[in-house]
């Protein structure tokens, strides 16, 4: 018994086709997927990296620019008004107005109260006091941002006199001994007196505690003395070095 044209099935050959023209299309679709959400988590990791790294910038130019400050200008600056303790610590000082200078935590000090404040790198984490400006995540979650290095190089003014209105240090007839530009950048412990401090240089090289498959660097990451980062080329850890000079405007 015949039937009709209209009532035929698919043949094994066309189902074959269909099934193989279908799997193709999820095994697209899928690697799109992957593709798109593992991109998506490097812009991620890449957008929290440079906002820490913002931030971090921010607060330490705020912070190293209110060293030496006092509401009343006629008031001496004590000497101490900045201390380079090592390449990776600074101890700043400085009176609050109560308006516009601010602690490690962005809050505003009591009028003329006298401030201490000690930016630092403890392990793999930014402090200034007790607070952290740069730590990875609390109890390792992986979302945080890791210090790497944290590098202090002091600008130093040894000269030459200039005119009293625009120079620095102390009198030299008419004029000023220094003329608060820095002559060379020097650390910590090559820094024989602090008050000839006239700029500070900052240097941060941050990592991604997350890490990603997708992250691939061609050779070692430098530090901010360009020394090779041990394991840097192949943890699939994002890497960002920022930088900054701070002028010390307060005499």
């Amino acid at each position: 018994m015949s039937h009709p044209r209209n009532c035929r099935g698919f043949t094994l050959i066309e189902l074959m086709v269909a099934l193989v023209i279908a799997l193709i299309a999820m095994l697209a679709a899928t690697e799109l997927y992957v593709s798109t959400k593992q991109t998506y988590r490097i812009q991620s990791m890449q957008t929290r990296l440079s906002e820490d790294g913002r931030f971090a910038l921010s607060m330490l130019q705020r912070m190293i620019s209110q060293a030496g400050f006092r509401p009343n200008p006629i008031t001496p600056m004590v000497a101490d008004f900045i201390t380079p303790t090592s390449s990776q610590s600074v101890t700043l000082k400085f009176t609050a107005d109560g308006a516009n200078t601010m602690a490690c935590d962005g809050s505003l000090p009591a009028l003329d109260s006298a401030q201490t404040i000690v930016i630092a790198k403890s392990g793999s984490k930014l402090q200034c006091g007790v607070v952290d400006w740069i730590a990875p995540a609390a109890a390792g979650a992986g979302s945080g941002t890791e210090l790497v290095d944290f590098k202090i190089d002091y600008g130093t003014d040894t000269g030459p006199a200039i005119v009293g209105d625009f120079g620095c240090g102390a009198d030299v007839g008419s004029n000023k001994e220094r003329d608060c530009v820095a002559d060379t950048y020097v650390q910590a412990t090559a820094t024989a007196n602090p008050t000839k401090i006239v700029a500070v240089k900052v240097c941060l090289v941050l990592r991604s505690e997350a890490i990603d498959g997708g992250v691939a660097k061609a050779g070692l990451v430098k530090d901010c003395s360009a020394t090779d980062i041990a394991g840097s080329d192949s943890d699939n850890k994002l890497y960002r070095t920022f930088r900054s000079t701070v002028l010390l405007r307060n005499r």
